[in-house]
């Protein structure tokens, strides 16, 4: 019974480097051009990566920690994002006269939660248990 909980929270940390690493890749291809297509290959395997940490959370008690350090960052992130960026973009386009419609992609919500989500699930794992 042990070394099924040590099995599956090596799966958890493996999923968490796998996603960190296809979230980083993500981003790399937004900026480059003609990377578009590894991008979404990307954010396909962050969200299979998630899901596998989804199954994996309750593996033990730190993986648990991490996994509610990861939601609650990603959950704030998402609230203050999804109320506070069309707001900023209005107020910015108040100020300046231009009214060119929505410039922030609605998928901005969406990558910046996730990258919230493995911000908070990091700095968890690197300062323990402050």
């Amino acid at each position: 019974m042990a070394s099924a909980r040590i099995n599956r929270a090596s799966i958890f940390m493996g999923a968490s480097w796998t996603g960190l690493a296809a979230l980083l890749l993500t981003a790399v291809a937004e900026f480059v051009d003609g990377l578009q297509s590894l991008g979404l290959i990307g954010l396909l395997i962050v969200i299979a990566s998630s899901m596998v940490m989804l199954a994996t959370r309750r593996a033990d008690e730190y993986t648990e920690g991490l996994w509610n350090a990861g939601a609650s960052v990603a959950f704030g992130t998402m609230l203050i994002t999804f109320l506070g960026l069309p707001a900023a973009e209005g107020f910015f386009d108040g100020v300046t006269g231009t009214d060119d419609g929505r410039s922030i992609p609605a998928t901005a919500v969406t990558v910046l939660a996730f990258a919230a989500f493995y911000i908070g699930l990091f700095v968890k794992r690197l300062l323990g248990d402050m």
